[in-house]
């Protein structure tokens, strides 16, 4: 079976070196005997795109997931840790050996070169084809100089790291539908970013903490939060630095559990809506007010996963420098609020 992706859903078996695959189909191929590295890889979405890609992709050598260094545990428990997720017990039940294609690095992607030993960067920039640049820091009132390094810096960072590497076939950065959120209607094209200035950005990032929390309103301007602020403008350091690059960008609205794969109905946190369907489900949240045609856009997290993988296929379509970069906003679930009841 073939999902609407293109990405067949019942895929189950490694490549190795005594494996030949037939052929799949064009975004299999696609994929075929590449390294990718993973940013965010231990989150919600980024544990869905590793599951999906080792599942669907069989043919792809190796996943890179970059993890932050933690002295109580090594990169090895670490990655025990990460397998040993219920995300994977459909791939374990049929290629029990899939977690020997990912090989964990140490690093920090609010750093300078992402926190990446000289090693393990030029090792990176020598294997890797494909980057998907997950990692953020998601808390919406994240004070500036937090939220600024990890997510603007380690954007520049992996645009850099893209730029270096050697064989570079698709680079995808995964922001968020409300990145613009200041306009009525969002289309699938660049804004006006609140900052351009790196200036000010590096001011922002170093600047006494009192002193932003007492700026931040006017720094923020119309956007709501420091997590969509900080959104926009990594997404117009990408237009402008990235123009040479093949890269594609993602904006996904509020992600929750997953449809079909690997299981329907799998989630790991209880943020955004799924904390709101806890509350519901549970028979904690008994009443709730809403305007009758309230839309809620919500997305299954595996659908995200999917548009991520053919967004990097995606991406080699365009000329590079002359064409910017695609966006793509996932598909909506809209979800009518009635006042008396929830309509799902």
């Amino acid at each position: 079976m073939v999902s609407e992706t293109g990405l067949s859903q019942e895929s189950g078996v490694m490549a190795s070196d005594n494996i030949t695959f037939s052929r799949g189909t064009d975004i299999q191929e696609f994929y075929r005997n590449c390294n990718l590295f993973v940013t965010g890889g231990t989150g919600f979405i980024g544990k869905i795109l590793i599951e999906k890609l080792l599942r669907s992709c069989p043919a792809i050598n190796n996943i890179y997931v970059i993890i932050r260094p933690k002295r109580s545990k090594s990169p090895e428990e670490r990655k025990e840790e990460l397998i040993k997720c219920s995300v994977f017990d459909v791939l374990k039940a049929t290629n029990p050996d899939f977690h020997q294609k990912l090989v964990m690095v140490p690093g920090d992607c609010s750093l300078p070169k992402i926190g990446l030993s000289p090693s393990d960067y030029e090792m990176l920039t020598q294997q890797v084809n494909i980057i998907f640049h997950l990692a953020a820091t998601v808390k919406f009132d994240e004070k500036i100089n937090i939220a600024i390094p990890m997510n603007i810096r380690g954007t520049k960072e992996i645009i850099d790291l893209g730029r270096a590497c050697v064989n570079l076939k698709s680079l995808v950065y995964l922001s968020t539908a409300y990145s613009n959120c200041n306009r009525k209607d969002i289309e699938e094209c660049f804004y006006d970013p609140p900052i351009e200035d790196d200036e000010v950005i590096n001011f922002l990032a170093t600047v006494n903490e009192s002193v932003m929390e007492t700026l931040k309103p006017k720094v923020i301007g119309m956007w709501p939060n420091t997590y969509t602020f900080t959104k926009a403008i990594a997404e117009s350091i990408i237009r402008k630095t990235a123009g040479d690059l093949p890269v594609a960008i993602v904006r996904p609205s509020q992600v929750s559990t997953s449809l079909k794969e690997p299981v329907c109905g799998w989630i790991d946190n209880v943020y955004g809506p799924n904390g709101a369907a806890v509350g519901l489900f549970a028979g904690l949240v008994k009443t709730g007010i809403s305007h009758a045609e309230t839309k809620l856009n919500i997305i299954p997290v595996d659908m995200v996963a999917n548009c991520i993988i053919a967004a990097a296929f995606g991406a080699t379509t365009r000329t590079y420098i002359s064409t910017p970069p695609p966006l793509f906003l996932t598909p909506k679930l809209l979800l009518k609020l009635k006042v008396e009841t929830v309509q799902i």
